[in-house]
């Protein structure tokens, strides 16, 4: 298995209830916020969750939390 990291944008009053969302999905990914003050965060993952992720944020709309997927890479060993 790959690991994958996302990168996202997002307005940053909503950081923590994202960050709070993944870890109810206890091993589905990690979170680490990469600048607060703009919204920017990642989601460190595997392959094999990519589509329950992508679900996971899609979801997030209906708590209107906005967000966007800004880059989807292969993660480079950085947490």
């Amino acid at each position: 298995m790959n690991s994958l990291e996302f990168y996202i944008k997002t307005d940053k009053k909503n950081i923590d209830f994202i960050n709070k969302t993944i870890e109810a999905y206890e091993g589905m990914g990690i979170v680490r916020t990469l600048d607060p003050k703009n919204g920017l965060i990642k989601i460190i993952t595997l392959d094999y969750y990519e589509d329950d992720i992508r679900n996971i944020l899609n979801g997030l709309y209906k708590y209107d939390v906005e967000l966007e997927i800004i880059d989807e890479r292969n993660w480079e060993g950085e947490l």
